[in-house]
């Protein structure tokens, strides 16, 4: 987990950075912070994985904080931005980028720790729809509705998606009891298979929307009805 402070003046950076700190004392947080809007999406780019959110002041040389806020969301809609600013008229300013909350200077820390909370509180809404993916030493989080299907190989899972397929090692049987048990459905014992992205089925095998051909075991056919029934009826 990641928190980005962006702000001009290195007193600011410093005082915000050791309120975090203290913060999330007792949580493996990493705190980072740059000097400018540039440095910020640059960082972003890099790594967009795991950043919890990003404090960012509308008042700075160069690119200032509204125009680089439209460029993060433009990119990275779902990175929470807390703007940062001494001049409260600018608040309403905000809300074009549609910043996640605004923060008046001098910062006053109930009212940073009430942002943090409600930051924590959108982020839990979405880890209940969002799968733990760790290839190499890179940790993702993905949307299970962009999920396809997921394949066992011995003891990979090739876990297949809208975007793109993670390779992660793992066994299928753990892996289902981490995925919404209302969208998702076993249909062999090397594939678990995402409901809303099934486009027909010929008794035997799925079709996918991505055109994937996948089998359903024979014991595992009348369940799979029922299941798809199920689904189709409560969507």
């Amino acid at each position: 987990m990641k928190i980005i402070i962006c702000d001009d003046e290195m007193h600011i950076r410093d005082d915000l950075k050791q309120r975090l700190k203290d913060y999330y004392s007792s949580l493996d947080v990493l705190i980072l912070s740059v000097s400018s809007g540039e440095e910020l999406l640059k960082m972003a780019d890099r790594e967009p994985e795991g950043i919890f959110c990003v404090f960012l002041d509308i008042e700075m040389q160069g690119m200032d904080g509204l125009e680089t806020a439209r460029q993060l969301r433009k990119k990275y809609p779902g990175i929470p931005v807390l703007l940062l600013t001494s001049h409260t008229e600018l608040a309403m300013e905000g809300y074009e980028v549609q910043a996640f909350r605004f923060l008046a200077k001098p910062l006053r820390q109930e009212k940073l720790v009430e942002a943090l909370r409600a930051v924590e509180r959108t982020a839990g809404k979405q880890e209940q729809h969002k799968l733990r993916v760790v290839t190499g030493e890179r940790e993702i989080y993905v949307d299970c509705r962009d999920i396809f299907y997921v394949k066992s190989e011995n003891v990979y899972l090739n876990i297949v998606t809208t975007e793109q397929t993670f390779l992660m090692r793992g066994k299928l049987k753990e892996l289902y009891t981490s995925l919404p048990e209302n969208l998702f459905f076993q249909i062999h014992r090397s594939y678990i298979v995402n409901l809303s992205h099934i486009r027909s089925f010929d008794g035997k095998k799925l079709i996918m929307e991505d055109g994937g051909q996948l089998p359903v075991s024979g014991r595992r056919r009348e369940l799979f009805r029922e299941k798809m029934t199920r689904y189709l009826r409560e969507k």
